[in-house]
């Protein structure tokens, strides 16, 4: 039930079993969370089709709420399968060329030559 992407809720009225006594059942049974991670991870895939399906089947006027659903959904895939449905993360890199420039004038300096005494040159050493 947990891989077909229904609530722990779902599941109870379905059972017909309180929400306590269900998850001591599943303490005490599933007690492996790879088990658990393994079927929320096939439950992603079920979140993320009944969004396509929200999204092709809303209507303009129901935008709104159809956004809510399908966010939510979105959400649940990529925590419960993070590999398949998560937002590749990349270093954020922000160069600012006048900053480096500063920073490169600060380190130049500025000689003299000492066999004309005419014009001062730059040097980077």
């Amino acid at each position: 039930m947990i891989e077909d992407g229904k609530t722990i809720t779902q599941i109870c009225y379905e059972l017909g079993v309180g929400r306590r006594p269900l998850q001591a059942w599943l303490d005490q049974v599933d007690a492996d969370e790879a088990k658990m991670a393994r079927a929320r991870a096939k439950a992603a895939t079920s979140y993320a089709m009944q969004a396509l399906e929200i999204a092709d089947s809303s209507e303009p006027e129901q935008a709104a709420k159809a956004r809510l659903q399908i966010q939510a959904r979105q959400w649940i895939a990529e925590r419960w399968n993070q590999k398949l449905y998560g937002g590749q993360k990349a270093p954020q890199i922000t160069l600012n060329v006048q900053d480096m420039r500063l920073a490169a004038l600060r380190h130049v300096e500025v000689i003299e030559d000492i066999s004309t005494d005419v014009v001062p040159k730059l040097s980077t050493e």
